[in-house]
């Protein structure tokens, strides 16, 4: 290099040596973590099975039939059908007896105490079952004891553990066990004549025990032995006994609490509940062996750091090859010790202790996706997803920071976060696949695409956190403490992230494997009815309309949600912090200049959609309907077009730390453009050629903040199409060009000043969004009820029962005896030659009669849709007479043609429930024809 190019090259700050990433919690406790989710998770879906009442007894089955639940049809009918009366049927299953659904965590808690109970005697046991005697008995003079002390001494084990010896083990090998203040040192009787013939395994085995009392992980180990065991014996066998025998009951013709009628739409959900117990069970088999497995090459190396040889492990491994039992395969994952020849290599290379590998982030992905569901069906998805995701989010935050610490400790490119981005998402696909409610009555989701978004979602998510671990600990990586302090605000970041992503997912996400949620419920009419237009005429109306109804709605919900939100601020704003914190603000110029020159792009495109839309325009009076809608659609195209191109075309031209440069450049270009638009659209009428709305030029910004107000809550989630977009042409090969120049980044304080402009814009936005939210939310976003789908005869006389159960028959009696006191009073109170009547007598008949009809008006409709109109209708002259007959009689006048209008309504309505009661009555008793057990109940 020429003397000219070396003094072009800019100074570098000396990067100071990474801490050692032992600072940072062990993989062994964060791999506990997710066992104890994992069997959490398992023992309350298989004893929820297993305790589940019949569906007759269980009042929300009832409720959900009532309001016309079909086990054959389609999930997504299912669930705007339930969309459609959410009040009632809350109410319903409110009202009707509770469903016992405190069993599975009642269930719960008797498993974690009976665990808490072996724990506790599980030294004991193992004494009495091995026959464990002290060690003093076959060590006379001590000479054991005291070499077994001054190991004890060089490991840094302050209190020396009982020391027994089992005289029935004759392999050279020693184990330690107990519970926390009391440990036991057990050696084998083999090892005691090993110590004479080779002292250097005799030493190596007996720190390797040691070793376990350092790290404190007997605790650890003994907890997922009592975990285990009593989840065995109290989740897992009952369910196989109860499940699995009436699977296998059913098949053989014996329905219990059930009939045949629903057993060929129920057997995938039977079929499927077992798969996922079976996927459970080995969740929590391969989660066990996984963290006993990291326990053990731990303690290989605090062995080794404290003087053992490393030549007895290579000789062990030598000696498996030699004899052909080297683990291999699938067989290793479920081993509770690894190879030797994985502890020599280990040993060779500690990278195994640090890097991200496949089969923890799949049980994470599987275990976060399943808890989550497990919880969605006890709360709210919100909590659900803070409480799963959260807990994901912070196993995975350490996990990644340690990786890529040990990767700078090392010298050697940190984690890029694709691998295990995929085996993440690989976890998150398959929890889904067989714990999702999602899937419908077939053996899979009618819609699997939407899988990749768990996919590509958490490759995304991965080499999010992975490149922007790296930027931190490249510039600054800091003391120890600094080091916990960032990997929390990391933590805390990441944590919002992964809690927005799998609340959506939970929310909306999982209906789009059964169907576009919005349009199957009718959202399309509802659209055409409220913003009425030639939407079948042209074109321009009818091209768009689907995609309004499927992918508009579904995108403004999100960005009305104020999790969304945040993560979404929080996707850009935490990387552009990190590259605030460079030296010199190296590489944020660049990226400012590049975020700007997308928010103008995006500007450039509304102004080319407000040129496209100016070309076909209505008159005036006709722009704030069909036309304002599509308009709306395109704007929010245009929006998003902008912010992904930009963090597309950044994360493929720059050099180095693409990722985060990426998003900060597409936040920049979002704040950029909606502000651009903003100006474009209050100057509406100025434009010429790109008039939208107006015809007259008015500088008009309060007429333009609605629009803004709705394009804000549609392109906050266009952060994460960015990450998604980013992420993989992050990775792209890129050629290697020469450093930047030194007066390229000699002022730092414009672009820094920039970004917190930017940043300043996106808070503000995030809460126009959720404000806007607040104050109205999306009209569209409420789907219509759909109409009733071709279900099997018996099945809707099951609804029609269950309406008549949970609530039905109440109000038909009601109404019933309601109408019975009208005729008694007309029969008694009037009289036919003067026409006077009691009027004091009918208030308490009119008032009892809008108490009843209101009561069923919040109750669920009928299931059958004939039924459902006379009822309906019945429900609505009866409230109008009733209503007719209260304000006649508060009436000071004493008026004959308005008493006599009241007596017709009444007498309309009496009439009406004279014809409408009888024919449910006796479609009730068809139906209990078909199911006459339910006579008796």
């Amino acid at each position: 290099m020429s003397g000219h190019a070396e003094a072009a090259a800019p100074p570098r700050d000396p990067v100071p040596p990474a801490p050692d990433p032992g600072a940072l919690p062990a993989g062994t406790a964060l791999r506990f973590l997710v066992l104890v989710v994992a069997m959490a998770v398992a023992t309350f879906e298989m004893l929820s099975a297993v305790l589940r009442p019949y569906p007759a007894r269980n009042a929300r089955f009832l409720c959900e039939f009532a309001a016309g639940y079909d086990p054959a049809g389609a999930l997504v009918d299912n669930v705007a059908r339930h969309n459609a009366q959410a009040a009632a049927v809350k109410e319903c299953a409110a009202a009707a007896p509770v469903s016992p659904e405190w069993y599975g965590p009642a269930g719960g808690v008797v498993v974690l105490l009976a665990a808490v109970a072996v724990y506790l005697l599980l030294p004991r046991w193992k004494r009495w079952r091995r026959g464990l005697v002290p060690l003093h008995g076959r060590d006379p003079r001590g000479e054991v004891r005291a070499e077994v002390a001054r190991l004890a001494g060089a490991a840094g084990v302050c209190v020396l553990p009982d020391l027994v010896v089992d005289p029935a083990a004759f392999d050279a090998g020693a184990v330690v066990f107990g519970r926390a203040g009391r440990r036991t040192l057990c050696l084998h009787h083999g090892l005691l004549h090993v110590r004479r013939l080779d002292p250097a395994r005799f030493q190596a085995v007996v720190l390797h025990e040691l070793a376990h009392l350092r790290h404190r992980d007997v605790d650890i180990a003994y907890a997922v032995t009592a975990l285990w065991r009593a989840f065995l014996a109290l989740a897992a066998v009952p369910f196989v006994l109860v499940v699995g025998g009436s699977l296998v009951a059913a098949h053989l013709g014996w329905f219990l609490g059930a009939d045949a009628v629903f057993w060929p739409a129920a057997r995938p959900y039977l079929v499927r509940e077992v798969a996922t117990a079976a996927f459970l069970f080995l969740l929590v088999v391969l989660a066990r062996a996984d963290t006993l497995r990291h326990r053990e090459l731990y303690a290989d190396r605090g062995a080794v750091a404290r003087g053992a040889d490393p030549g007895v492990w290579r000789a062990r491994a030598e000696g498996a090859a030699a004899r052909g039992r080297a683990a291999r395969g699938v067989s290793a994952l479920w081993r509770s010790h690894p190879s030797w020849e994985e502890r020599c290599r280990v040993l060779r290379d500690p990278a195994g202790l640090f890097t991200l590998t496949g089969t923890p982030l799949f049980l994470l992905g599987a275990v976060t996706v399943v808890t989550g569901n497990a919880l969605g069906g006890l709360w709210e998805a919100g909590p659900a997803a803070w409480l799963t995701g959260g807990l994901a989010a912070a196993l995975l935050t350490v996990s990644v920071w340690r990786a890529a610490l040990y990767a700078a400790h090392r010298g050697t490119p940190g984690p890029s976060g694709v691998r295990a981005g995929l085996a993440l998402g690989l976890g998150l696909v398959c929890g889904e696949l067989l714990s999702g409610t999602s899937v419908g009555p077939g053996w899979g989701p009618a819609h699997p695409e939407p899988l990749l978004f768990p996919l590509l979602g958490a490759v995304a998510y991965v080499c999010w956190l992975a490149q922007c671990t790296r930027l931190r600990l490249r510039e600054a990586p800091g003391t120890p403490s600094a080091l916990r302090g960032a990997m929390l605000v990391a933590a805390v970041a990441g944590c919002v992230v992964a809690a927005a992503g799998l609340g959506w997912w939970m929310g909306e996400g999982q209906l789009w494997l059964a169907g576009a949620p919005y349009r199957a419920g009718g959202l399309e009419q509802h659209i055409r009815e409220v913003f009425p237009g030639p939407w079948d005429r042209y074109g321009q109306y009818a091209a768009v309309l689907p995609w309004i109804a499927a992918v508009l709605v579904s995108v403004s919900a999100a960005g009305s949600a104020p999790l969304v939100v945040a993560a979404a601020a929080v996707l850009w704003i935490h990387p552009a912090v990190l590259l605030l914190r460079r030296p010199r603000a190296a590489g944020l110029r660049s990226t400012v200049l590049a975020g700007l020159a997308g928010g103008v792009l995006g500007v450039a495109a509304v102004a080319v959609v407000m040129a496209y839309v100016h070309s076909w325009r209505p008159p005036l009076e006709e722009r704030g309907t069909a036309f304002g809608l599509v308009h709306l659609w395109w704007r929010a195209v245009a929006l998003w077009a902008g912010v992904a191109v930009t963090a597309a075309v950044v994360a493929v031209a720059t050099r180095t730390h693409r990722l985060p440069r990426a998003l900060t450049a597409a936040g920049i270009a979002h704040v950029t453009a909606l502000a651009g638009q903003f100006v474009l659209q209050s100057a509406d009428g100025c434009l010429g050629p790109l008039r939208v709305m107006g015809d007259t030029c008015h500088w008009l910004p309060e007429a333009a903040w609605p629009l803004t107000e709705l394009l804000v809550q549609m392109t906050v989630p266009a952060m994460f199409g960015a990450a998604l977009v980013a992420a993989p042409l992050a990775r792209l090969p890129r050629a290697k060009r020469p450093s930047a120049p030194a007066e390229a980044v000699r002022r730092p304080w414009p672009p820094r000043i920039a970004v917190g402009l930017a940043a300043a814009l996106a808070v503000v936005s995030s809460v126009v969004a959720v404000r806007s939210a607040s104050g109205g939310g999306t009209a569209l976003a409420v789907p219509r009820r759909p109409p009733a789908a071709d279900t099997d005869a018996r099945v809707r006389a099951f609804q029609l029962l269950a309406w008549f159960k949970v609530g039905g028959q109440a109000d038909m009696v009601a109404l019933a005896s309601r109408y019975a006191e009208f005729e008694k009073w007309f029969k008694e109170s009037t009289d036919a030659d003067t026409g006077a009547f009691d009027g004091d007598a009918l208030r308490p008949v009119c008032a009892g009669l809008a108490r009843d009809t209101a009561t069923a008006r919040r109750h669920l409709g009928v299931p059958d849709p004939q039924l459902d109109r006379r009822w309906s209708a019945l429900l609505a002259e009866s409230r109008d007479a009733a209503r007719t007959c209260t304000s006649t009689l508060d009436s000071d006048k004493n008026d004959v043609a308005r008493n006599t209008r009241m007596l017709e309504r009444l007498f309309d309505a009496y009439e009406q429930a004279g014809d409408t009661l009888p024919r449910l009555t006796d479609r009730v008793d068809t139906a209990l024809e078909q199911w006459p057990r339910w006579k008796a109940r």
